[in-house]
């Protein structure tokens, strides 16, 4: 978290405890909240908890903080797969509907000479799964401990990320 981000939302904020602050100055209450560890801070708690209780009724809309052009909330649970892995998928539907991008994927060549540990590159014929050597692997993929995120400008005008989650 920047200084610059820190000084555009509480300036735009105002207080943190007005219960009746309009939307634009609660959504940067939000901003300052979701940027830090808002749990840790009792002065988040007010602005915090007004989010989750609207979170539950219908029409909800996330407030944002035209101060730092943030964006609503947006979800990702599942982090980058690790390097040389792509985004697989645990099941696919009878409509080809894929399921959650959930698993990590990627193709192995598995036939190796075992004598030299190098690849053969001739087409093995006694395997017992066929002729094939490049198989696909797959993992669970990564789950974000900080699913949430919300997009924001800080005072420089470089776009930031900010991570968190809506656990109390």
């Amino acid at each position: 978290m920047t200084k610059s981000l820190l000084y555009a939302a509480a300036i735009a904020a105002g207080s943190l405890y007005a219960s009746s602050a309009p939307a634009s100055e609660w959504g940067c209450q939000v901003l300052l909240c979701v940027s830090g560890n808002w749990q840790a801070t009792p002065s988040c708690h007010p602005p915090m908890y007004r989010l989750l209780a609207a979170m539950k009724r219908p029409g909800f809309s996330w407030p944002t903080c035209p101060a730092a052009s943030s964006s609503a909330a947006r979800k990702d649970v599942y982090a980058d797969c690790p390097e040389g892995w792509t985004v697989g998928y645990s099941d696919v539907g009878h409509n080809c509907n894929r399921s959650k991008p959930n698993m990590c994927e990627k193709r192995e060549n598995l036939c190796f000479n075992h004598r030299n540990g190098r690849p053969i590159f001739k087409p093995v014929t006694n395997r017992r799964d066929g002729d094939s050597c490049q198989k696909t692997i797959s993992m669970p993929r990564p789950v974000r401990s900080k699913p949430w995120y919300v997009e924001y400008t800080d005072a420089k005008g470089f776009r930031h990320r900010a991570w968190f989650n809506l656990n109390i």
